[in-house]
């Protein structure tokens, strides 16, 4: 919130209680960032949905992820370590995997499902002379279903975890895909049978070309400054599991810059010494050495995505080649290494 007299920042929530004023606001508010929003455009949409696509930041990409989470019971063998087993089809893959789900609890069986929604080409949404004869873009049938499997109530996009679709034919719909994209079944199936539990989500990126990049000064503050990190500053497709990974290394660079700035102040003061980078300057050289790492995994992880879910013919066959390729060349193993190597 910009105010007038440089007394700092103020942070106004959508229940319209106030907080402040701060010397600066870091925006870690993920995917929809109200921080990133400000820094883009100098204003803050009362409505998230205003920061999705072409009215903001975040970039839907035509790419869901469907979950079925079986909980365990009790007697259930304890694996001894972790193993993911990715299967790939025409149009989606599937991804199974036992995890953990806390002391003294049988552990949790997971199936996951990416496929490639049926509205859109990629980011871009099919027009609906396309789909149903009229004129215009639709809402994607995809999200209406998602809406519909929790009785008709909205559910935002990456929402919260509590939002479980519990619709009657909500796991035959799973199971239909799985066998429509020729998934191989062994595993997933079972527990797709099974689950407790569904979730679906869309998947979203950020255009990594920001022009504002991910720091502002607020206007009437005196001076202070709004800064993101995580999906705020370069929310990425999850498919190289590096969301956060990154997000953690963006603490880490953030608060070498604070701490910098932090002992420069402390510096000006004892001996009225004016050779010193100021806070901006410290904010754009911790954006200069995250940006690279950031953007490269989420040109990778986009180029992944869309690669996965490759459709039957050309598209399935040539993934299947390159990642054959790929692993036999040892660059599958280095491009995953890579993305996990810290760069701060």
């Amino acid at each position: 919130k910009e105010e007038k007299g440089g007394e700092g920042i103020t942070c106004e929530f959508s229940d319209g209680s106030t907080y402040g004023p701060f010397d600066m606001v870091i925006g870690c508010d993920g995917i929809k960032s109200a921080v990133k929003e400000y820094i883009d455009t100098r204003k803050v949409s009362p409505d998230p949905a205003m920061r999705e696509g072409s009215q903001g930041g975040s970039i839907y990409s035509g790419i869901r992820i469907q979950f079925a989470v079986k909980d365990g019971d009790d007697g259930d063998e304890v694996p001894s370590c972790t193993e993911l087993k990715q299967y790939f089809g025409d149009g989606a893959y599937g991804l199974y995997g036992t995890f953990g789900a806390g002391a003294d609890r049988p552990p949790t069986n997971c199936a996951f499902l990416a496929f490639l929604d049926d509205d859109y080409i990629g980011p871009f949404k099919k027009k609906a002379e396309s789909l149903d004869g009229g004129d215009g873009a639709i809402v994607s049938s995809l999200k209406k279903e998602t809406d519909d499997n929790n009785d008709g109530d909205v559910v935002a996009e990456n929402a919260d975890w509590s939002q479980s679709m519990q619709k009657a034919d909500t796991r035959e719909k799973f199971i239909e895909r799985v066998r429509k994209s020729s998934v191989p079944d062994l595993e997933i199936g079972p527990v797709v049978e099974k689950a407790d539990r569904f979730f679906e989500v869309g998947v979203y990126f950020h255009n990594p070309f920001s022009l504002r990049g991910w720091s502002r000064e607020v206007k009437g503050s005196g001076g202070r400054r709004c800064v993101l990190a995580g999906d705020a500053a370069h929310a990425m497709p999850p498919f190289l599991g590096q969301g956060g990974n990154q997000a953690v290394q963006d603490a880490y660079s953030l608060a070498k810059a604070i701490f910098e700035h932090n002992a420069n102040v402390e510096m000006i003061r004892e001996d009225n010494s004016e050779d010193v980078k100021d806070l901006g300057g410290l904010l754009r050289d911790y954006e200069q050495k995250r940006w690279f790492p950031t953007t490269s995994i989420t040109v990778k992880a986009i180029f992944l995505g869309y690669l996965e879910t490759g459709s039957e013919g050309f598209l399935s066959k040539f993934r299947d080649v390159f990642f054959f390729t790929m692993g036999k060349i040892g660059v599958a193993k280095k491009v995953f290494l890579d993305a996990a190597t810290p760069k701060v």
